[in-house]
């Protein structure tokens, strides 16, 4: 729960900032989370909906297990979470998608910032 409560605090900075941006979330070393820690980030959605649809570009999830991928759609379905969001298994294709929701909204110092740090080629 620790891990998840820094990382809920670390976005609640983000969002204070009240500055569009995008998470790519690494879960890679998730496997089924326990139910409170799903029930506690459904509800940190529910509770920052607004700022989240403010600022938030969209979410990349990185997942590679087909019961994480699942369990991160059902999650956003609960929360009415309506942004945008992929979930992908590895960095380039999460990275890639970021950058391309950065370019969308003509953020495009953003968009290049991503694919050097992730050597994602331009599309």
């Amino acid at each position: 729960m620790q891990e998840l409560e820094a990382y809920l605090a670390e976005r609640a900075e983000y969002l204070a900032r009240c500055e569009p941006h995008v998470c790519i979330v690494d879960a890679r070393e998730v496997h089924m989370p326990a139910a409170c820690l799903r029930q506690r980030y459904s509800e940190w959605l529910r509770e920052n909906e607004a700022a989240l649809r403010r600022w938030t570009l969209g979410t990349a999830y990185i997942a590679q297990t087909p019961a994480v991928q699942m369990m991160v759609s059902v999650m956003r379905h609960v929360a009415r979470m309506t942004m945008p969001f992929v979930v992908t298994s590895t960095m380039p294709p999460a990275a890639a998608w970021a950058a391309e929701r950065f370019q969308e909204v003509g953020l495009l110092q953003a968009a290049t910032r991503i694919r050097t740090q992730y050597a994602v080629p331009a599309s």
